[in-house]
C-alpha cells in the first residue's frame, strides 16, 4: 500500500475482530512511527503497549468510573461554532449507520462505554511525553507520530482509532500501566483487526472543503 492510498483510505476503526495482535508486529509499526518528524529531532514522545489482562482491567475500570459519572476531561466540551457542528455531525452519521435513534438512550449508552473499552480492541497503544515539555512543540509531535502508526498499521491489515476516551480517566491508566506522574498522558490508540461485517466501520467521516480552509498567496 503506498502511503497516498493509505491516507485516502485511512478511517477510524470503532469494532475490532478478538484475533490477537502480535507484539512483533506492534513492535514493526512503532519502529516505522518513529521516523516521524518532531521539533528539532526532540522525539518527545512513549508509548505503552497494553493488551491481554491489563488492557481488560483497565477498559473495565473505565465504564465502572462513566456509570459511577466521575468528571469527564473537559476538553471535548470547549468545541463552539463549526468546531462543534462537526463534532455533532459525526455523532449524527454514527447513530444513523448504526440504527441507533436519538430517544435510545440505552443504545447509546452502551455506544458510549465502548470508547471507554477502547472499542473492544485487543491492543491499545497510549502515547505520553514528559511534562517538563510543557510550552514545547512536543504536543503537536505526538500528534505526528500517532497519525504515523495509524498509517504504518495500514501496511499490516491493522485498524486504529485515535481516541481520547480510553485515556480519560488517568488514575486508571497509571494504575494499570505504571506511567509515573511526571509524564503527560496525550491519547490512546486502539488498534487490532477490523470487523468487516460492523457497520460503523464502513463510515468515512465528513470533511470541509478545501476551498474553506486554504488561502492562497503570491500564485
Amino acid at each position: 500500500m503506498n502511503v497516498i492510498e493509505a491516507i485516502k483510505t485511512r478511517r477510524s476503526i470503532r469494532a475490532y475482530l478478538s484475533k490477537p495482535v502480535p507484539r512483533e508486529i506492534i513492535n514493526e509499526i512503532l519502529e516505522i512511527a518513529v521516523k516521524a518528524p518532531s521539533a528539532i529531532n526532540t522525539q518527545p514522545w512513549e508509548f505503552t503497549v497494553v493488551t491481554g489482562e491489563v488492557l481488560d482491567k483497565i477498559k473495565q475500570e473505565n465504564v465502572e468510573k462513566f456509570l459511577a459519572k466521575t468528571a469527564l476531561d473537559e476538553r471535548a466540551s470547549i468545541y463552539t461554532g463549526k468546531y462543534k457542528e462537526r463534532q455533532v455531525q459525526l455523532a449524527k452519521d454514527i447513530f444513523a449507520i448504526m440504527g441507533i435513534k436519538r430517544e435510545d438512550r440505552a443504545k447509546r449508552l452502551e455506544w458510549t462505554k465502548r470508547g471507554f473499552r477502547f472499542f473492544d480492541a485487543q491492543a491499545a497503544i497510549i502515547v505520553s511525553k514528559d511534562k517538563s515539555l510543557e510550552g514545547s512543540w512536543s504536543v503537536f509531535d505526538c500528534g505526528a507520530v500517532s497519525q504515523t502508526i495509524c498509517l504504518a498499521a495500514m501496511n499490516y491489515g491493522i485498524g486504529t482509532c485515535i481516541e481520547d476516551q480510553g485515556v480519560t480517566y488517568e488514575d486508571v491508566i497509571r494504575k494499570h500501566t505504571g506511567i509515573p506522574e511526571n509524564k503527560e498522558i496525550i491519547i490512546g490508540i486502539a488498534l487490532g483487526y477490523p470487523d468487516p461485517d460492523f457497520p460503523v466501520n464502513k463510515l468515512i467521516s465528513r470533511r470541509e472543503s478545501l476551498d474553506n480552509l486554504t488561502t492562497w498567496l503570491g500564485f
